[in-house]
């Protein structure tokens, strides 16, 4: 389909007509809305590149990331949107909907009033604005708002709950709770419905109804949450010393607490924390999963008078780094199952390697059986389960010992107690490749991913109010940048870093304020300085302040090209992905060649700083090797050096000097496999980290030439041209000044004398800026014999005859 665009924000496609044109596209906003969002995303992409400001096309975008859950581009074309239309209540009322999944309720907020305000009739506005009046119990303002969404769309099924919901909460008449949850009905059904039905008696007082509603609950739904929760509340109705009722006995459990209170864990109270969790959300999508599998299975058996002498086994295994949770939802997981009446008690027992595995044979398997005795009844979570896994031909390892045991009890007591197992995905991998017996008994496998920058920040948020801070606008930012400064460390801890980063940030506004006099605010707030950022160079404002160092180097003209063409081919790719683009994956590795003291290690250093600047690099630091850091003295030993120098060099520059030594073309040298494991950290972790190779040209060409895996990874080659002679004069002279030396005009043109000599006669080995600053040093010591001789002579003047050659 062709589409043309035009400038006064109509567009027309094929020729139609304005009206068919309109249709078309109100056609395709129905497709998006109906979960065909991807179909419409390449179409909407070519209307974008011809008009990118068009607040139509820029909405049907959002829309379309929104319904694909890509919030971050949702959002970039959303805002583009309501900035071109700033009135246009569907415009308004996504972008809402957008913050609301960012959990900035406030912004959503303030989206949706606007929305509402452009358009009465906006029901997805009207309620956003009911449910946030109904969570602050605005009980009058959110029955208006619900009540008016109905007038427009009296079949919206969740729209007549949430009237339910307010006229309990406002303990109306308890016929039109009634009438309200009938007409509910006609048009869906969820499981809460019949507990509302039940405590619309209780409110009220009929006892005697709610008891009959549950007998017949009891019958129908035996194991829905629904009848548990009514379960609870005819429990309340009873006198204390009769709270064992028949309802308990019924469950198999002791019944919870009276709805609204949390002295006790019902099912729905665990699976509200859990679901409550920041991020996580394959996490939550699995276990709901298997509590809707556990309650089918259970309600199959009672339905169908299926008599089980065993229940299935659920042990787990969870993969993931620290930080992301897994003991938190292992704790829920031991309510969950409590809930259900699969364990007994739900308690955790957490172990790893160290609580599991004796010094000497016997005292493991021992040492086991009483840990997964103390576990009957709950849940077993055993950390950096992999290390359980013995070395191979290490037959003094009795951790194999300790896997025999958890085997067969997990197979023997199955019925009383759950097993997970947790650690680094590659780790559980591997010992449940290398142990079938172990693997054959886990029937859950979960992963924990890292938590993205918008849940950190979430996570940050409830620690500093925890503490009584809140993070300025500049603060959140600064905060990401740290964050991301410490995720390009190896094992990056999560949630733990968060705490840690949080902790620090504390401590240092302590530190820096202690002395100061202090305003209220003062006490209460988190700012970059406190997270060890210097709000000048936050958001990449100290980019022309590196580009002029590089402006203000001596020579080094083509290099400077160069490196300002890279500089701009990134910017502009982290341009296009602001603008919702995705960015081509980004491979910066360079080779500099040229002879010694041409500027390589300086602009490898000042290349560093540039690509933190604007947003590449996390750290922007440079570790500098040579072959005597990457490579061992005997086998086995320069795999793990060289990687724990490329691990240091994460989020920064690794700069390998006359890194031509690392290859010899012999297999048998050390060097082949330092450069094995250095091609494998360049693809793989080309967003970590930039390799820059230095060296001879000739060596460096021949390198090269001998090994293709280095060549393929290798996306600039920048050539070191030597100085001229003008330039060394200038390079001493430069130099010599920010000592506070004085060179008379002799002094100059001796100087020139010098290098011109120099640079017609250097070979491969001149020294280029390095022969500068040694014939300075030299010039040094030849000023002060001079005055040894005459005390009366001026300090800082540099005379022709303290020029040597050189």
């Amino acid at each position: 389909m062709e589409s043309t665009f035009k400038e006064d924000g109509s567009i027309t496609m094929d020729g139609m007509t304005v009206e068919t044109m309109e249709s078309r596209l109100r056609g395709m906003e129905y497709n998006i809305k109906s979960n065909m969002a991807l179909s419409s995303v390449p179409i909407l992409r070519e209307a974008y590149q011809a008009y990118p400001e068009h607040p139509q096309v820029n909405y049907l975008l959002a829309l379309s990331y929104f319904k694909s859950h890509d919030y971050k581009k949702a959002m970039a074309f959303a805002q583009k949107a309501v900035e071109a239309e700033p009135d246009r209540d569907n415009y308004l009322v996504l972008l809402a909907q957008l913050f609301l999944n960012l959990k900035m309720a406030k912004e959503a907020e303030h989206y949706a009033a606007r929305a509402y305000e452009a358009n009465e009739g906006n029901w997805e506005a009207a309620k956003i604005l009911a449910d946030m009046a109904f969570g602050r119990n605005q009980l009058d303002k959110a029955l208006t708002l619900t009540e008016g969404i109905l007038a427009e769309r009296p079949k919206t099924y969740a729209s007549h709950r949430l009237k339910t919901k307010i006229l309990l909460q406002k303990e109306a008449p308890l016929d039109a709770i009634l009438d309200s949850i009938t007409v509910s009905e006609k048009h869906g059904y969820d499981d809460d419905i019949e507990y509302d039905r039940v405590y619309a008696y209780y409110i009220h007082g009929d006892f005697e109804e709610c008891r009959k509603i549950f007998e017949y609950l009891k019958q129908t739904r035996p194991l829905s949450h629904s009848t548990a929760k009514v379960a609870s509340l005819i429990d309340s109705m009873q006198p204390k010393k009769n709270r064992r009722s028949n309802a308990d006995d019924f469950f198999g459990f002791e019944a919870a607490q009276p709805y609204n209170h949390k002295a006790k864990r019902s099912l729905d109270d665990a699976l509200e924390e859990l679901n409550n969790l920041i991020g996580l959300d394959d996490v939550k999508r699995e276990i709901n999963r298997i509590v809707k599998l556990v309650e089918y299975e259970k309600r199959r058996s009672y339905m169908l008078s299926i008599e089980k002498s065993q229940q299935p086994s659920y042990h787990f295994a969870f993969s993931g780094n620290p930080g992301t949770g897994k003991t938190t939802v292992a704790r829920i997981i031991g309510d969950i199952f409590t809930a259900l009446g699969i364990l007994e008690r739900g308690q955790l027992v957490e172990v790893d390697r160290s609580g599991l595995v004796g010094g000497y044979m016997g005292q493991t398997a021992q040492k086991t059986r009483e840990v997964i005795e103390s576990a009957k009844g709950g849940v077993l979570f055993i950390d950096e389960a992999y290390a359980l896994a013995p070395a191979k031909n290490d037959q003094s390892d009795y951790g194999s010992e300790a896997l025999e045991v958890l085997i067969k009890s997990m197979e023997d007591y199955r019925n009383d107690f759950i097993v997970i197992l947790a650690g680094y995905d590659e780790g559980m991998k591997e010992l449940l490749k290398s142990n079938p017996g172990l693997s054959s008994r886990i029937n859950m496998q979960v992963n924990f991913d890292d938590f993205s920058d918008f849940e950190l920040l979430d996570i940050a948020k409830q620690q500093a109010e925890a503490n009584h801070y809140t993070l300025t606008e500049a603060g959140e930012k600064a905060f990401v940048v740290k964050v991301n400064q410490e995720k390009v460390l190896p094992q990056f801890a999560n949630a733990r870093a968060v705490r840690n980063i949080m902790e620090a940030a504390m401590r240092e506004r302590a530190f820096r304020l202690s002395d100061q006099v202090l305003k209220e605010e003062d006490l209460v707030i988190l700012e970059p300085l406190d997270f060890g950022i210097d709000p000048a160079q936050l958001f990449g404002d100290d980019i022309k302040d590196l580009m002029g160092q590089l402006e203000e180097l001596i020579g080094l003209e083509n290099v400077k090209e160069q490196v300002k063409s890279i500089t701009n081919y990134v910017r502009a790719e982290k341009r296009r992905e602001e603008k919702g683009y995705t960015m081509t994956d980004l491979a910066l590795h360079m080779v500099f060649t040229g002879k010694p003291g041409t500027g390589k290690t300086t602009i490898a250093r000042l290349i560093s700083k540039i690509l933190k600047s604007i947003g590449v690099l996390k750290r922007g630091h440079m570790i500098e090797v040579t072959r005597d850091d990457l490579v061992g003295q005997f086998v086995g030993q320069t795999g793990p050096k060289t990687l724990d120098k490329i691990k240091e060099a994460y989020g920064g520059v690794l700069f390998i000097d006359e890194a031509y030594s690392l290859y010899s073309g012999s297999q048998n040298d050390f060097g082949y496999e330092a450069i094995s494991t250095l091609i494998k950290e360049m693809e793989d972790n080309r967003d970590k980290l930039v390799v820059i190779m230095a060296g001879y040209p000739d060596e460096m060409e021949r390198m090269l030439s001998m090994n293709a895996g280095i060549r393929s990874r290798v996306s600039y080659t920048i050539d070191f041209h030597d100085y001229s002679s003008e330039e060394l004069v200038e390079i001493f002279t430069m130099g010599a000044q920010k000592q506070g030396f004085v060179l008379l005009e002799e002094t100059v043109a001796k100087l020139g004398e010098v290098f011109e000599a120099a640079y017609a006669n250097r070979d491969r080995h001149f020294g280029n800026a390095r022969a500068a600053r040694s014939l300075f040093e030299q010039t040094k010591l030849q000023q002060s014999n001079r005055l040894a001789l005459d005390e009366e002579a001026d300090l800082f003047t540099i005379l022709p005859e303290d020029i040597k050659e050189l």
